[in-house]
């Protein structure tokens, strides 16, 4: 298991290649369209609040943090990467955007939610990670997270160099201090978001499939 590089410019302007070409408004509409319908698979299971804090934990280019902007919600949308936070300043005015490492920084500022999605499984003390979470969350506080199953796919990227069962998670989560914790198999149609966000759709069920994004999200209450 080697060390994670991200933050790194060097590293991030090659990582970021996977994703991004242009880095421009039609592209971030299509990350926009895939986060549809996670924002309507989450928001389906859980109690969100109309206003509050939220940070969200490994923003790319703010496509998430955009959909609670408009939700009303108050957004601080971080990443480790300078990089891509100086593309995702550009393409929104509007939400507020920190160079932020879950696994080092201490910060005095209480949430209502935090998000990560795709993010942990990065991280060389995810352990670390949760525990600083749970201090960044005022009493009552959700953490909605996403990090993916080990599986042919998911094992076989070279950056991710922290997959664990949902056990695993969810004996982490209860360790730190979380109240509640519960979990759910999610599997996003490929593809067709690039079309509409109206074709971009959750379902609850676990696949190990090439192309597929099937993942498990984690809800953890303070």
């Amino acid at each position: 298991m080697s060390k994670s590089t991200h933050g790194e410019t060097s590293f991030d302007e090659k990582y970021y290649q996977r994703f991004f070409n242009s880095y421009n408004k039609d592209e971030f509409q299509i990350y926009e369209n895939w986060f549809r319908g996670w924002e309507r698979f989450i928001f389906e299971r859980i109690n969100i609040y109309s206003q509050g804090n939220v940070l969200e934990i490994g923003c790319s280019i703010g496509a998430f943090s955009k959909i609670l902007k408009e939700r009303g919600l108050d957004v601080t949308a971080t990443d480790i990467s300078k990089y891509i936070l100086s593309k995702a300043k550009k393409l929104q005015k509007n939400v507020v955007f920190k160079t932020f490492d879950i696994e080092k920084t201490k910060s005095s500022h209480k949430y209502d939610l935090i998000f990560a999605f795709e993010v942990f499984e990065h991280l060389n003390n995810p352990s670390q990670a949760l525990s600083n979470v749970y201090q960044l969350l005022n009493p009552g506080g959700q953490f909605i997270f996403s990090t993916p199953f080990p599986s042919k796919q998911s094992l076989a990227d070279p950056t991710h160099i922290n997959v664990h069962k949902s056990s695993w998670w969810l004996a982490a989560g209860q360790k730190v201090g979380f109240k509640k914790r519960t979990h759910t198999y999610a599997t996003f149609l490929p593809f067709l978001y690039r079309y509409s966000r109206f074709l971009s759709w959750g379902f609850p069920v676990k696949l190990d499939l090439p192309y597929v994004n099937s993942t498990v999200i984690f809800f953890f209450k303070k």
